[in-house]
């Protein structure tokens, strides 16, 4: 019962504290330069948190596997800053992140052909909106929006295939977190390059961070070991 205690409490916290700090982002209450690079902190901050509880429980043989998806929480956080000022680096640096996160997918749930259906119908479906949708223009970033669309797309797909094969509590984590962050940025793409009006642009911030959270929870849920903690608890149950 300590672990689940401790496990609840630290989240909480971090979750109010990402909600907050998006919650003053979205109306611009403080200079998106000063309080951007606050939320994204707060998420690799979440991360290390679990990762340390994973240390001090000493209750997981795979430990080394949260530094992974630590890893990518790391990347998305530099992209999430540099976005600011450089759209094209920091779209790389979130690519990297991504390709990341699909490592840790891999590493916590072996291939299966479902993978790759799941990928590439997801990937169709994006690459469809991007090509022949008339709303969009990129200009020079087609290029970049195409790659970024098809890793997100297979970080998605794997999450999604991840919680098919396997309904567990620390799959849907996972998949849930990789849907708001792909849903995050198609959010980014409309506002950025349709220009449909700043709601879009509230949506894509409104699920990110959340979608960060969710993804740095999954430290802690998808290589603790302890009989304790939610992970071991199925959605059959």
């Amino acid at each position: 019962m300590k672990t689940n205690k401790i496990f609840w409490i630290t989240n909480s916290i971090f979750l109010v504290l990402i909600l907050v700090a998006t919650g003053l982002y979205i109306p611009n209450v403080i200079s998106e330069s000063i309080i951007k690079p606050i939320d994204s902190a707060l998420f690799v901050l979440c991360g290390v948190a679990n990762l340390i509880m994973l240390y001090k429980f000493k209750n997981s043989k795979n430990i080394w596997k949260a530094f992974v998806m630590l890893a990518g929480l790391i990347f998305a956080c530099i992209g999430d800053i540099v976005l600011i000022s450089n759209f094209m680096l920091g779209a790389i640096f979130f690519a990297i992140g991504h390709v990341i996160f699909i490592v840790f997918f891999f590493l916590i749930q072996k291939f299966d052909y479902k993978d790759i259906i799941f990928s590439l119908l997801i990937t169709a479906f994006c690459l469809l909106l991007i090509f022949l949708l008339p709303v969009f223009d990129f200009g020079p970033y087609l290029p970049i929006v195409a790659v970024y669309a098809v890793i997100i797309s297979f970080m998605l797909g794997k999450a999604l295939s991840n919680l098919v094969n396997k309904r567990s509590i620390p799959n849907l984590i996972i998949f849930l977190g990789a849907f708001l962050f792909f849903f995050s940025d198609f959010m980014l793409v409309l506002s950025n390059f349709a220009h449909l009006g700043r709601i879009f642009s509230h949506l894509c911030l409104a699920t990110y961070y959340p979608a960060e959270f969710l993804l740095a929870v999954s430290i802690f849920t998808t290589t603790y070991e302890g009989v304790e903690t939610p992970q071991q608890k199925t959605l059959e149950n």
